[in-house]
């Protein structure tokens, strides 16, 4: 019988999370960071915590990814914070990448 299995990845997350402009938080290093997708390329992400502090954090040291998804799906709506929050380039919305994925043999 064929095997088929679907692969989960923080990029796709994050893309979920920035197109729908919805806070996250990243647990990197053992220390949960929260904020709005506001700048990504296949290294890393930027957060804007809407107190005037962004952090960039490199995709491959993200070990979770928590987010609402009553937001994602559209039923929350956004606060004031998330309007202050401005991407830093227009792009085409795609997966964040991480690099190569390697599975267990």
């Amino acid at each position: 019988m064929p095997q088929s299995s679907t692969l989960f990845t923080v990029g796709t997350l994050l893309r979920h999370a920035q197109d729908a402009a919805t806070p996250v938080r990243v647990l990197v290093s053992g220390v949960w960071l929260d904020g709005v997708i506001v700048g990504a390329d296949g290294l890393g992400v930027i957060l804007d915590d809407g107190n005037s502090h962004q952090v960039l954090v490199r995709l491959d040291s993200i070990v979770a990814v928590s987010f609402s998804r009553a937001a994602i799906d559209g039923d929350e709506e956004p606060d004031d914070a998330d309007d202050a929050a401005r991407a830093h380039w227009g792009a085409e919305r795609t997966p964040i990448e991480a690099g190569p994925v390697s599975r267990p043999h």
